[in-house]
């Protein structure tokens, strides 16, 4: 009654994939293209090509001077670059943007700044092969 609690998945081990999050600390300064395969945050200035394949967080002291491709990101940093989204991008209060937008959804909150054209992408989930074009046959009539 009051003894251990037997594990309910007999033989098998319970597995955690490891946060996979990146911090570029204030203070830090990286020059060149950053690819990241979990998440991101940056404190520090990043000066160059960043890819994300998951979040990035741009914080309140962070600075990006190139473009950033990744999959949704929040931003209260300065970015000087193209951002391109494939899901969300959130601009919190005090964030200043300075380039182009490329997103599915984009959020702005009152009092961040952002100056360029936005331009709303859908990603095709799974594209359907188009049928391709049949040669019409001559139609003969009965005589």
């Amino acid at each position: 009654m009051f003894g251990k609690k037997k594990d309910t998945l007999e033989g098998s081990v319970a597995v955690s994939e490891p946060l996979k999050l990146t911090t570029i600390a204030v203070g830090t300064v990286l020059k060149g293209t950053v690819e990241v395969d979990g998440s991101l945050r940056v404190d520090g200035t990043i000066e160059g090509e960043v890819t994300c394949h998951k979040t990035m967080v741009l914080g309140p002291q962070g600075l990006i001077k190139g473009n950033v491709n990744s999959h949704s990101a929040i931003l209260q940093g300065t970015l000087k670059g193209d951002i391109h989204i494939k899901d969300e991008l959130v601009l919190k209060a005090g964030c200043d943007m300075q380039g182009d937008i490329y997103t599915g959804k984009l959020e702005v909150e009152p009092k961040a700044r952002f100056n360029g054209t936005c331009n709303t992408v859908v990603e095709e989930s799974n594209p359907q092969p188009k049928p391709a074009a049949q040669p019409q046959q001559p139609q003969n009539k009965g005589k």
